[in-house]
């Protein structure tokens, strides 16, 4: 499920999800998520950053969507400083 914070005056939305299919005990995860000012229509070309990680594998989900916070909040303190 996505989940969203806020971080200078922007949204952050990550989904994290697994790496090979339905969970099981051993599961590992990714996530895919973005960034879009408040109210912005996610889906519209130039309303979002999107960002993920296939690649490197997470223990949980909770690992996984604090890995994808904090990818957001780096692009978003990016785009802080980006004329918009």
């Amino acid at each position: 499920m996505w989940d969203k914070i806020e971080h200078n005056g922007r949204e952050v939305w990550v989904l994290p999800v697994t790496a090979y299919g339905p969970p099981v005990p051993e599961t590992v995860w990714h996530y895919i998520g973005y960034v879009c000012r408040h109210g912005a229509d996610a889906h519209l070309e130039g309303q979002s950053q999107r960002f993920q990680e296939l690649v490197t594998t997470f223990r949980s989900e909770e690992e996984a969507r604090e890995a994808g916070y904090d990818e957001g909040r780096r692009l978003a303190d990016g785009l802080s400083g980006a004329k918009s």
